[in-house]
């Protein structure tokens, strides 16, 4: 029987170091996890890998199975991209929102459920989880059993937390399982992998949806936080290290949301640039940069800037006017 590793679901193997599953033989019979996960989880090492499944093969296949779904995505990668990918799942299924807890003190969780039904149009039911097991854990594992749901895949982003999700849901069973392995880099789960929490509910974890178009896919920071500026006429602020700019032709206070740790990632820019991509940008409407947060404008305003099109989207501010 082959065994899997518990921190990526590869199979275990000791033959090749540079595939997937590696463990060294004099261990394989006793490892509950591949060389890889186990120095992730211990040594803090980062391994970087491409996902082995891409986003079509792996709905396809859950299409086909035909078993219910739970869709993870953390607050600050929801998007019309990640939203299309949910409703493009035909089985029955569950939006679960993550890390909510760490948005402004302002914004309950109703109006979040509210804003997304309203933006994005969609249909079933969404449940908030917070960053703790038993912050919205055990109200989603009440719904599964209300509704008779005792098998289901885990889908979501790469780093939306759904490992996270396993190992809490285990806590508030007390589970005897392995500890999945967590990581806030991309594709730390390589394939899929069943995990019975108890006799009530078995999970099938999946390897993260990697948006193609975003422009930073490693989490650097747990913590959501804001950057406030109070920009004047024709000022613009630079991302990731001069990379990316966005000029602001009318002045309006502007306020960047994102979990990027290093605050010189985005600051105010100084130089005349050429940025050939104009937006207008309505009062307390949202810029969403996919990969580095979200930018509320307060004020109504022109930008220009160089990211492209198919990285960025304009909705309603769910921080102001009509949501505050």
């Amino acid at each position: 029987m082959t065994r899997i590793c518990y921190g990526c679901g590869a199979p275990l193997q000791s033959t090749d170091k540079d595939k997937k599953g590696y463990i060294p033989e004099n261990k394989i019979n006793d490892a509950s996890y591949c060389m890889r996960c186990f120095r992730m989880m211990h040594y803090g090492e980062q391994s970087v890998v491409d996902t082995p499944k891409d986003a079509k093969e792996i709905i396809r296949k859950v299409n086909k199975d035909n078993k219910y779904v739970i869709f993870l995505v953390d607050y600050l990668n929801l998007n019309q991209y990640v939203i299309d990918l949910f409703q493009s799942i035909k089985n029955n299924k569950l939006l679960v929102v993550n890390k909510c807890e760490l948005l402004p003190d302002n914004i309950t969780y109703p109006m979040v459920k509210n804003y997304i039904k309203d933006i994005y149009k969609v249909s079933a039911d969404i449940k908030i989880k917070g960053g703790t097991a038993n912050h919205g854990i055990s109200s989603i594992y009440n719904y599964l059993m209300n509704n008779n749901i005792h098998e289901a895949y885990l889908l979501g982003i790469s780093n939306s937390g759904k490992s996270t999700f396993i190992n809490d849901m285990a806590t508030i069973l007390e589970s005897k399982i392995n500890k999945i392995n967590t990581n806030k880099h991309a594709n730390t789960t390589l394939d899929f992998m069943r995990v019975r929490l108890n006799n009530e509910l078995t999970l099938i974890d999946s390897p993260g949806f990697i948006i193609p178009t975003s422009l930073c896919n490693d989490v650097t920071n747990e913590d959501i936080k804001s950057l406030s500026y109070n920009l004047k006429d024709n000022e613009s602020i630079q991302l990731l290290n001069n990379k990316y700019f966005i000029n602001i032709s009318e002045g309006t206070p502007v306020t960047f949301y994102t979990n990027l740790k290093d605050n010189n990632l985005i600051k105010k820019h100084f130089k005349e640039e050429v940025l050939d991509n104009e937006l207008s940008i309505e009062d307390n409407q949202d810029l969403i940069i996919y990969g580095l947060g979200i930018i509320r404008f307060k004020n109504k305003t022109t930008i220009k800037t160089n990211i492209p099109t198919e990285s960025i989207e304009i909705r309603n501010s769910i921080f102001g006017g009509y949501y505050e």
